[in-house]
């Protein structure tokens, strides 16, 4: 088994390959609000950390980090011109009163030569001493196995670990929940691209009825993982269909006769609202179109509704109080190299307000505390090397 081309597969650190978008390329920029004179431009918090991606903020004010490392040499995979290497580089980062500490290590990571957009980490919650973590996976056969061997054998799962070296414990296998049950059926899967039927790739949980609930982006869909480690399906998201311009088209190397191309969800996040439903944001995939990214509103033994439309390539959702806050990695589409991210809040009557735009790049992570919101900022960069290094920032509440 090989991996997918890597700048398609990695461009988010998640498996996009067979995650792919709707809807047609124009500006959406009047349907996510304008952005007035209280925009603000985040102050950073901590520097150099290693692909961070979500964040969690503990009753005490910590914030924990999710890195999802800078892969390693364990086991390089094919080709050898631009190999993808798995590593133990994967971390939790606290950051508390002006410190910073990785209090969890040894954490799966796979990423390329450049260390940017590695998968691994993806996702924490801390309970008392224990670590709750969502790892990544790479692309998994029918069995819900991988290629990266024994030292990868955690991807794709949810885990638990006490601090310092990780050690562990599998919760609930999600890419074994997908190989068995498939609950999207892999529709949208654009064969013609090489997208498989069968894909998972865990980003987002949250705590939910005495479990938790899973946003998995490359299978389309809700989990949840009862106290037990039973997984079952709370929602499947559809997929939707995209025209492709010829300069699309050209950039994501479709055939010269395709036309159009049938796109899937990605749910990249997932929050509990006020009325404790479930909040689900997706990215869209190639050629992840501007305006097109949706909130679904989930409610178990229910079809998921959407919430509000109009977003651009969504990498996370946060409540605060009944405003629901909007994370975008890209306010243009994660074809456009020069677009800023953007944080977005919708009112409970739908009114949007750009909160930030200016500072944000490739956002990866959104947590509201007391006083300030915490984005994870530069979220697809290492802590190392000649380019940016991934940060985490804040604005006021």
């Amino acid at each position: 088994m090989s991996l997918p081309n890597p700048p398609i597969r990695y461009i988010l650190g998640l498996a996009v390959t067979s995650v792919v978008a709707l809807g047609t390329i124009s500006s959406m920029t009047a349907a996510v609000g304008a952005q007035g004179p209280a925009a603000t431009r985040p102050v950073v918090v901590a520097r150099n950390l290693n692909n961070p991606r979500k964040i969690f903020i503990a009753p005490s004010g910590a914030i924990y980090v999710a890195e999802a490392g800078v892969g390693g040499q364990v086991k390089c995979l094919p080709p050898l011109s631009d190999p993808i290497c798995l590593g133990l580089s994967g971390s939790i980062m606290k950051i508390a009163h002006g410190t910073r500490k990785r209090v969890v290590s040894g954490l799966v990571s796979v990423a390329g030569l450049s260390h940017t957009r590695a998968d691994g980490p993806a996702d924490v919650f801390v309970r008392g001493g224990t670590y709750y973590i969502l790892i990544q996976d790479t692309t998994i056969d029918s069995k819900g196995s991988n290629a990266l061997g024994p030292y990868g054998s955690t991807a794709g799962d949810l885990i638990s670990s006490s601090g310092g070296r990780a050690q562990p414990k599998v919760i609930a296998d999600l890419a074994a929940y997908e190989a068995a049950h498939n609950p999207d059926r892999g529709a949208g899967r654009g064969a013609r691209l090489g997208d498989p039927p069968i894909d998972s790739d865990p980003y987002a949980f949250i705590p939910y009825r005495g479990g938790f609930a899973v946003a998995d982006a490359a299978a389309n869909d809700l989990l949840w993982i009862n106290p037990n480690g039973r997984i079952t399906t709370l929602a499947v998201f559809p997929t939707q269909r995209v025209t492709l311009m010829p300069t699309v088209a050209r950039k994501i190397g479709a055939p010269n006769d395709m036309k159009s191309i049938v796109v899937q969800s990605v749910p990249t996040s997932v929050a509990v609202g006020p009325d404790g439903a479930l909040y689900v944001g997706e990215l869209t995939g190639i050629p992840f179109a501007p305006g097109r990214a949706r909130i679904w509103r989930v409610v178990p033994g229910q079809n998921p509704s959407v919430y509000a439309a109009g977003f651009t390539t969504i990498s996370d959702l946060a409540f605060a109080g009944k405003d629901l806050l909007v994370l975008e990695i890209t306010s243009r589409g994660l074809l456009d190299a020069n677009s800023p991210g953007a944080l977005i809040r919708v009112a409970p009557d739908g009114r949007r307000t750009v909160i930030a735009s200016e500072g944000l790049v490739a956002p990866t992570g959104l947590a509201v505390g007391k006083r300030s919101i915490y984005i994870a900022n530069y979220g697809l960069f290492p802590a190392a090397g000649h380019g940016p290094h991934g940060e985490i920032v804040r604005i006021p509440r």
